[in-house]
Formats: C-alpha cells, sequence, structure tokens
C-alpha cells in the first residue's frame, strides 16, 4: 500500500465533494454559546491533511526514500489494530475518513452538574460509514446493559445511550455527526444551527480577541484554533465540589482572576512560511499578584558569546528584576503578613548560609535570562543537555555567595566538587555508585546501568558574567570552549541571522519581551540516532519476545531501515519566535522558515 503520511491524504478529493449544505453551515463557533470555556477547531480536516503535505515533514515522510519506512510503522499500527477491525467491521482507514469538513469540540459551562462537551464532525456526502459506528456502539452498549433511547428535536433525530459511564447523546444532522455527554447542550446545538444567536462564542469579546491576533503575516486564516477561558472553566469544574468556593475565593488574592483567556492557532504552508504558531494570554490591566510579577522588558536579541552555534534550542529573556521580586514581595505579605517574605527568607536561607539572599543574589541579577539546549553525542535516551544562565552584575560577589553556600550546608558540601574548566568556575554532583554485584542477572545488570546513565550530573557556577545551572559537565565543557573561542558561535550563524531579521519584521514598533531560535534537523539528528542504535534495537527485541506490537514493530524496521539522514534534513529549517507584551496580554508567534528543496 502506498502511504502518504496518513490515509486521509489520499481522500483529498473528497474536499469538491462536501455538500453545499455542509458549505454554507456556520462554523461551530456562531452555533455554541459563549459559556463554552473551552473550544478547538480545525477548520476543514482534509484541506488541513493537504496542507500538512506541503509542510517540511509532510515532504519528508513523502519522499521515495523514506517511503518503506513510513509504511513499515503504518503496517505496525495496522497488524495491532487487526484484531479490532476484524470484530468491528471497520477498518482504521475507514475510521481515517470520517473528518471531511470542520472537526470541533467544546466545553460548555451548565447551571447544573458537570459540563457539556459537544463534538461536531462534517461528514461529506458519504455518512455509510459512521451510521456502521453508532450501530456497532448501540450493540455493544446494549449488550452491556445500557438503556438506549430515541427523540426528535428540530427535525433531527437524537440517540441518547445511558451507559455506565454515563450518558452519550448521538445525532447526525445534515450530514454533520453531533456527540455531548449532556443531551441540552445537543439540543441548544440544533436550536441555533442557523448560526444567528446573539450569545455566541464568536461573539465574546475574548474570543474574537485572539482569533484576530493568530492569523498568518499575510492574514492568512489559521486552520486550527483553540481557546480557553481557565477562571470560567474552573468555576465550572469546581462548582458544587467541596472547597470549591474556597478555590475561587483563593483567584482574586494571586491576581490570577486577571487572566482572561488563552488561545492561539496553527497555521501550515503559507506564502513565506513553513508553519506558524500563535499563542495569546489575554490579561486584565492593571495586573496584580502573580500576574504583576511578569515585568518583562525589551529582550537583547544578540546572542552571548559563550552560545555554540550547534545548538538545539535557544531562548533568552530580560526582565526587570526589582519589579518582579517587589510583585512577589507584596503578595507574599499581604497573605502571610507584613514583612514575611523577608522574615521567612532570612530565617530559611540566610542564617542557615550566613548569606543575604536580597543584597547578594537578588539585588546583583541584571535581569537577562537565557536557556540553551545542546545534544550531547553519543545518542542516547538522554542526550538532549540543558544550560539554564542569568546575567550578573558582580562577578566575585556572586562567587564568593556560591562558596559560602556550598560550604555552610554538608550535606551539599559532600557530594558536590569544585572544578574549573576553562572560563568557567563551577560545582558539579558526584554521586558515587555502588559496585553491581557479579551475581546479578544479566537483565537486571543492564536495567541497573541504563538507570546509572540516565541520571543527570546536575552543575552550577559562573562563565562569564553569567552565573547558571547545567543538568550535566558536558554541555558546561562545550559552552566554556565556545566563550573561548574554540568552538563556532551562533551569533555568526548565517540561519541565525536569517531567522533574526524575521523576528524583528514581525515584532516591528512592540516591545520584544523574548527571542528564540531552534534547529529541528539537530533535535531529529538525535531521534534518528536513537532509534538506529544497538541500545534501542535491543530494547525493542526485548520487548518483541512478549508483545506483538513490539514484534511487529521490530519486524517492519529490519525490513524497512530508515534512509541516509540527509534525506530528511534536506527538509527541515531553522525556527524562531518571539514574545510581545502589548495592552491586551502576552502575545507568542513561532514561525518555522521554509527550505527549497526543488
Amino acid at each position: 500500500m502506498k502511504f502518504r503520511l496518513t490515509p486521509l491524504l489520499g481522500l483529498l478529493l473528497s474536499v469538491l465533494l462536501v455538500s453545499s449544505a455542509c458549505a454554507e453551515r456556520p462554523n461551530a463557533a456562531r452555533i455554541i454559546s459563549d459559556q463554552t470555556f473551552a473550544f478547538l477547531r480545525v477548520a476543514n480536516t482534509p484541506d488541513f491533511i493537504a496542507k500538512m503535505e506541503q509542510t517540511a515533514i509532510g515532504k519528508a515522510a513523502n519522499d521515495p526514500q523514506m517511503q518503506p519506512f513510513v509504511s513499515g510503522i503504518w503496517q505496525t499500527l495496522k497488524q495491532s489494530a487487526a484484531n479490532a477491525e476484524e470484530r468491528s467491521g471497520i477498518t482504521l482507514e475507514e475510521l481515517l475518513s470520517i473528518p471531511q469538513g470542520e472537526l470541533a469540540a467544546g466545553v460548555v459551562a451548565m447551571q447544573e452538574g458537570q459540563p457539556g462537551v459537544v463534538i461536531f464532525c462534517d461528514l461529506g456526502e458519504d455518512t455509510r460509514v459512521i451510521e456502521r459506528v453508532v450501530s456497532l456502539l448501540e450493540t455493544v452498549a446494549g449488550n452491556d446493559g445500557a438503556l438506549i433511547e430515541r427523540s426528535e428535536f428540530k427535525g433531527a433525530e437524537i440517540t441518547l445511550i445511558r451507559g455506565n459511564n454515563g450518558p452519550l447523546a448521538i445525532s447526525i444532522h445534515e450530514n454533520v455527526l453531533l456527540l455531548s455527554n449532556r443531551i441540552e447542550v445537543l439540543e441548544d446545538t440544533l436550536e441555533h444551527w442557523s448560526g444567528d444567536r446573539e450569545d455566541s462564542l464568536a461573539s465574546d469579546d475574548r474570543f474574537s480577541t485572539i482569533v484576530s491576533s493568530s492569523r498568518g503575516t499575510k492574514d492568512e486564516p489559521a486552520q486550527l484554533i483553540w481557546y480557553v477561558n481557565p477562571i470560567d472553566g474552573l468555576r465550572a469544574i469546581t462548582k458544587n465540589q467541596p472547597g470549591g468556593s474556597y478555590v475561587m475565593g483563593f483567584l482574586p488574592v494571586l491576581g490570577l482572576d486577571g487572566v482572561k483567556a488563552i488561545g492561539g492557532s496553527y497555521i501550515a504552508a503559507t506564502e513565506d512560511f513553513d508553519t506558524i504558531g500563535h499563542l495569546h494570554v489575554m490579561l486584565e490591566r492593571p495586573r496584580t499578584g502573580v500576574i504583576e510579577m511578569i515585568a518583562l522588558k525589551n529582550a537583547s536579541t544578540e546572542p552571548e558569546g559563550w552560545v555554540p552555534e550547534d545548538v538545539t534550542n535557544y531562548m533568552t529573556s530580560n526582565w526587570d528584576v526589582e519589579k518582579s521580586y517587589g510583585a512577589l514581595e507584596n503578595l507574599y505579605d499581604s497573605i502571610f503578613g507584613d514583612g514575611k517574605l523577608a522574615e521567612d527568607i532570612d530565617r530559611r536561607i540566610n542564617q542557615r548560609t550566613g548569606i543575604d539572599f536580597k543584597t547578594e543574589i537578588i539585588d546583583n541579577l541584571e535581569g537577562k535570562f537565557t536557556l540553551v539546549q545542546w545534544y550531547e553525542p553519543p545518542a542516547r535516551i538522554n542526550s538532549q543537555a540543558t544550560f539554564v544562565a542569568a546575567k550578573i552584575k558582580d562577578r566575585a560577589m556572586m562567587q564568593k555567595t556560591l562558596d559560602r553556600i556550598v560550604e555552610s550546608l554538608p550535606r551539599l558540601n559532600d557530594v558536590v566538587e569544585k572544578r574549573n574548566f576553562g572560563d568557567a568556575t563551577f560545582y558539579q554532583a558526584n554521586v558515587a555508585d555502588a559496585p553491581i554485584p557479579e551475581d546479578v542477572p544479566e537483565d537486571r545488570r543492564r536495567r541497573m546501568e541504563t538507570r546509572r546513565a540516565l541520571r543527570p550530573e546536575p552543575c552550577f557556577g559562573l562563565i562569564g558574567d553569567y552565573l547558571f545551572f547545567a543538568d550535566r559537565p558536558g554541555i558546561v565543557e562545550h559552552v566554556t570552549m565556545t566563550f573561548g573561542g574554540d568552538s563556532p558561535r551562533l551569533a555568526e550563524d548565517l540561519s541565525f541571522k536569517l531567522v533574526l531579521n524575521k523576528l524583528q519584521e514581525h515584532a516591528g514598533e512592540r516591545k520584544v519581551a523574548m527571542v528564540s531560535f531552534a534547529r529541528p534537523e539537530e533535535s531529529l539528528r538525535m531521534v534518528y540516532e536513537l532509534v538506529q542504535a544497538e541500545s534501542t534495537k535491543d530494547f525493542i527485541g526485548q520487548r518483541a519476545e512478549q508483545n506483538d506490537f513490539f514484534k511487529n514493530l521490530q519486524g517492519n524496521l529490519d525490513a524497512n531501515p530508515l534512509p541516509d539522514f540527509n534525506v530528511i534534513s534536506q527538509y527541515l529549517a531553522p525556527s524562531g519566535a518571539i514574545m510581545v507584551d502589548d495592552e491586551t496580554g502576552l502575545h507568542w508567534i513561532g514561525f518555522s522558515l521554509k527550505r527549497d528543496t526543488e
């Protein structure tokens, strides 16, 4: 069987066959109530699949040299589903072919009882597969003792299955499958099927703000959107629950009631970009409590001199440390009493370590924070190493502070070793391992060795004018060699400069709170090498003896090995993201570049 990413890709022609009734129906956001506190919508499933095929991942999966491997994975899934297909008479391909237009789901707050979930799925002109699925569901539920009731509402037939796991209302109306755990929600959906309701989700200012700010760079509509109203959702979930009123009453104290809505979108295969993603956090003004602690400043777009060129992920942001700490102090003191934060820090930190936490650490932070991730060879499950750094004002002061902390805490002092490597001075955790007894069974020995190999080796210290924490010494050494000029730097990389220019175009005059950069090909390289590693083959082989899925996977991978890495990597291009702080809240936009493979 020729496989192109998913079986739905072979059914793209059905987009042209969707009935006019489906095409003219208002989208789900105009039908459901503004009491919906969670919502997800794919505008047109076949179109979305087609767009995904045009992305780098889609092109890589459809590459002739990748087809045997992808087909092998698909065959593994088919073999795993074979028993279910035989019992039901419905194939996996048929199930995946069901969505033929809009696919949406919403969670609605109710006056009484649990929230209602409603699912919309456009079926196109052919509803035979879903009718077989519904018939099978009724049969299985009936055999399990469920009550099945039928009714009619607004010209639509509704089947209500009252089973052990709660009710399920089903209706196929105008070639659209509707599912809900509350028949009231399904009837409300049918009541407003024309989309002319004044209290629809689409008319909600919070929802419309997120949708309008989550379009493509050339105003391309999003193929996928999502939306959450966290406060209304929490209120609906905790209603009539023990302690629910206490939880809701405590939110204003923390300032979390200022989170009005969260949402975003995904846009694939635009004119200029491979993919674009949006995330918008809508906030009340003025910000209070926890939200006030998010005191972001303009972020420098220039990578530090110690950031290696071959990083997989890089992210930096600038904070007003004094303002953030002040907001934390105000919040803490408002809950526990005036001056309580300073008192607790003095008792729990200062007196135990002999330092002045506020003066020596907080006041010594300049406000720039950076995260770097890098894959340390050889490939293994825990190859990804992380390095987090904060820029400081006075390195000598910070070094004295770290030394005093280590010396004053015997337990810490016993397990760390002070090291110097180039410009870096740091403490590395060393946990001694007891010898593995010789009479331990071989399979247990391997498990013990694997657990020890996966265990992190935390490090903390200073490099240049940065205080850092890392999860292993390898990345510290790599960063230090870069800082010393022995390895290429990210700041000199042409792909980073290209992404940075695109980011600056997106930002315009807005305040940039965060900048990030990623190399998906480096992340994929680790996965690629891991799949081919002997340790992975041993892992699959051990489980294949007792598990049919792994047995099938092993056979298909042996018969259809991965091609050379450059077959995949040629399609992948760097990506970047920014976060801006504006009058409505925080807005994140990320994109991946297009790579010309023609």
